[in-house]
């Protein structure tokens, strides 16, 4: 199967995850890091799983060490994600995202040694400025002021972007499912580290009636997001991870669409901004970042 294929899934399944996280957030809890504890048990009991069918291979301590980091990244970098996600539309906080494909450059220069043109500083800068537009706001005086979940969104996609590159540089000696294995482990652990903070572990047994009724919930979301993480593995061992995060980056269209559809049929789940001024501005910024990813990959 064609590698764009398994990357296509990625933004589809994460789309639908963004909004039963909003809805649960919204609606369900009152403290979204106690989805993050509940999330961290199921995706350890699947690590296990995949390691018992694989009869726990060997990667060797760095590797081992490698992406048992990336999977507690891949946990932390919830944290911030889901803090933005709680203060804003799920259609305006995920298109922040793009900035991932620029952080993931800027990496492989440090790492790798590559570099990059003088027209794809430019569209890394486009990108940046699309999203400064997406995350701002207009307050008293009409000043531009950056909203409190852009800030948010830079320090989630700066975790997510080292996730994807240390996967990358794992998969080529290792197999993917090992990896995963691994890599759910570390998610796992992450959640278990949340517990311990004494704030987060009072909001866990305060709320844990309510988190037996939203089980289902968190294990439906956690299956598309492990459809998600699953396919774009596949893609980033067959492909540049660069490439992978431009297919990704189709999710923001994705997301304003759903956003719409979900606003208008189903308010009492789901309810964005849809004023027309505010659908246009979201349209215009998110043009702007496609354009930067453009100049950045395709010049």
């Amino acid at each position: 199967m064609p590698w764009y294929i398994f990357a296509t899934l990625t933004p589809i399944f994460y789309s639908f995850t963004n909004f039963i996280e909003k809805f649960l957030i919204e609606k369900r809890i009152k403290n979204p890091l106690v989805l993050l504890v509940v999330s961290g048990f199921i995706s350890l009991f699947i690590g296990l799983a995949i390691l018992v069918v694989r009869d726990f291979p060997t990667l060797g301590l760095k590797q081992t060490a490698i992406i048992i980091f990336a999977g507690l990244l891949l946990k932390l970098y919830l944290i911030p994600y889901l803090q933005a996600l709680k203060i804003e539309d799920a259609s305006r906080v995920v298109p922040l995202f793009q900035i991932v494909p620029i952080v993931v450059l800027s990496l492989a220069w440090l790492i790798l040694g590559e570099t990059m043109r003088p027209i794809q500083i430019v569209g890394a800068v486009l990108v940046v400025f699309g999203g400064l537009i997406l995350g701002g706001e207009k307050i008293k005086g009409k000043v531009f002021k950056i909203r409190k979940a852009f800030w948010y969104m830079m320090l989630s996609s700066i975790m997510y972007a080292s996730i994807l590159v240390l996967f990358r540089i794992s998969v080529k000696e290792n197999s993917v499912w090992n990896l995963l294995g691994y890599e759910y482990i570390g998610t796992g652990i992450g959640g278990l580290i949340l517990l311990t903070v004494p704030s987060i572990k009072k909001s866990f047994l305060q709320e844990f009636n309510q988190v037996k009724k939203i089980f289902g919930y968190v294990f439906i979301n956690d299956s598309f997001a492990i459809v998600a993480q699953v396919a774009e593995a596949v893609a980033i061992s067959m492909v540049p991870v660069a490439l992978v995060s431009i297919v990704a980056g189709t999710q923001p269209i994705i997301l304003l669409i759903f956003g719409i559809l979900l606003s208008i049929f189903f308010p009492k789940i789901i309810k964005e901004d849809i004023a027309k001024k505010t659908i246009l501005n979201k349209i215009a910024s998110i043009a702007l970042i496609f354009f930067g990813l453009y100049l950045v990959y395709f010049n």
